[in-house]
């Protein structure tokens, strides 16, 4: 668990107290409230004892992450609302997430259409797909710094999808490190 080493900062200075302080109405040791406020990992004990002397929630001095299914959805909501918008640039997990959802499209007409003993279904979704999908590829190579002229490249037989899908997962131009590792 970490904790939230601004919101721990922050109720600390609005009452006015030292580190020491708080280290001895804590029970804590000061060296313990050092490493918490430079972004320590927090045992459950000292986060019980924190939240018991600020009188707040415990889950309230912890680092909130993002639910995991929103950040996805709403990046494939984005692909699909901006499917034929060729300006601007989409970042990387954005791009990705709207390429699982261009995939699940297509596997569910596969399915449809095996069951239907029709291939014009797939067809018509691939044809559905197809705008969208050089929209994103062009927003996501403006983003990595190439031209979106690249995207000519998937023209040539099996080796170009494949130069093409490498390009895609160059950082962006905005990216921090951290969000290089991802």
């Amino acid at each position: 668990m970490h904790i939230d080493s601004t919101r721990l900062r922050q109720l600390r200075t609005a009452r006015q107290w030292s580190q020491e302080q708080l280290a001895e109405l804590s029970g804590l040791n000061l060296r313990t409230i050092q490493r918490l406020e430079g972004g320590a990992r927090v045992s459950t004990e000292s986060l019980r004892a924190l939240a018991a002397v600020f009188e707040v929630p415990a889950e309230s001095l912890l680092v909130q992450a993002p639910g995991p299914g929103q950040p996805a959805l709403a990046a494939m909501r984005d692909g699909v609302l901006r499917g034929l918008d060729f300006h601007g640039t989409t970042p990387r997990a954005d791009f990705w997430w709207f390429v699982l959802a261009v995939a699940m499209v297509l596997a569910l007409a596969e399915l449809l259409a095996e069951a239907s003993d029709s291939a014009l279904l797939v067809r018509l979704a691939s044809l559905v797909v197809l705008l969208p999908w050089i929209a994103a590829c062009t927003r996501r190579l403006r983003d990595a710094g190439l031209s979106p002229w690249w995207q000519l490249i998937s023209l040539a037989p099996v080796a170009g999808i494949v130069v093409l899908l490498y390009l895609l997962t160059f950082p962006g131009k905005r990216e921090t490190p951290a969000d290089q590792a991802s």
